[in-house]
């Protein structure tokens, strides 16, 4: 019986490129076998099997990305990995298949948004489509994403996305991490889906694992919380 649920981020929690981390030596996802990709360290691997292998814990990936993105991950392939929450929230799967309630739930915010996503895409439009070492994504409707290349400079970096910030509206935030720069409407936010799962499957023990700021508020929804070495939370601790 799976009593325990385990909310796991992946990026930079549970795998991530060689370039954030030379000693990421176990593929994670299916470009990793063509040398690309991310890779687990050897802890990150025996931390993921340690709750893989227990027939108590159900893990939920709880994930910015896409639903090919999430495919493309090799855990995706699990069968005992059946749920997983996409899009920032934006998604919660089951085998596969979206949940209708969440479904219904996200469509009627996105209805109710006065600056809709097709009319940010056009005002991203504008201020990016003359910067050839940057790539706009729409991310499925979902959300709007700009990401610099790796031989962008910083401070090139940093002026886009500063001008990108005067975009934002109230019933938006920013998202920003590493080269990506996003803005997200205010609801989606993996706590809240995080929140929907738990009142849904009623567990006896909830854990949370991430690493960045916006991983924090699903968190504090867990029992107990896992934070990787030199993750971003780290921060919130060292500042008090």
């Amino acid at each position: 019986m799976q009593n325990i649920l385990l909310f796991l981020d992946l990026d930079d929690t549970l795998f991530q490129t060689k370039r954030k981390n030379k000693n990421g030596v176990i593929p994670a996802t299916q470009s990793a076998k063509a040398g690309r990709g991310s890779y687990m360290t050897e802890a990150q691997g025996l931390l993921f099997e340690l709750f893989h292998d227990s027939e108590k814990v159900k893990i939920i990936p709880t994930t910015a990305r896409d639903f090919r993105q999430y495919q493309n991950t090799l855990l995706s392939q699990s069968p005992r990995i059946e749920t997983a929450i996409l899009y920032f929230a934006g998604m919660i799967i089951e085998k596969g298949i979206p949940d209708k309630q969440w479904q219904q739930h996200i469509h009627q915010a996105y209805q109710q948004l006065k600056l809709p996503i097709s009319q940010l895409l056009t005002q991203f439009e504008q201020r990016v489509d003359n910067h050839p070492q940057f790539t706009l994504y729409n991310v499925d409707e979902y959300y709007i994403t700009v990401k610099a290349e790796t031989d962008c400079p910083k401070a090139t970096q940093e002026g886009l996305f500063s001008q990108l910030k005067t975009l934002k509206t109230s019933e938006y935030f920013v998202h920003q991490n590493d080269r990506a720069f996003s803005l997200l409407p205010h609801f989606l936010d993996k706590r809240y889906a995080v929140k929907y799962l738990i009142e849904k499957y009623q567990p006896e023990l909830t854990l949370g694992m991430g690493d960045s700021l916006t991983d924090w508020p699903f968190m504090q929804q867990c029992d107990f919380r896992i934070i990787p070495k030199e993750a971003q939370i780290e921060t919130l601790f060292k500042a008090k």
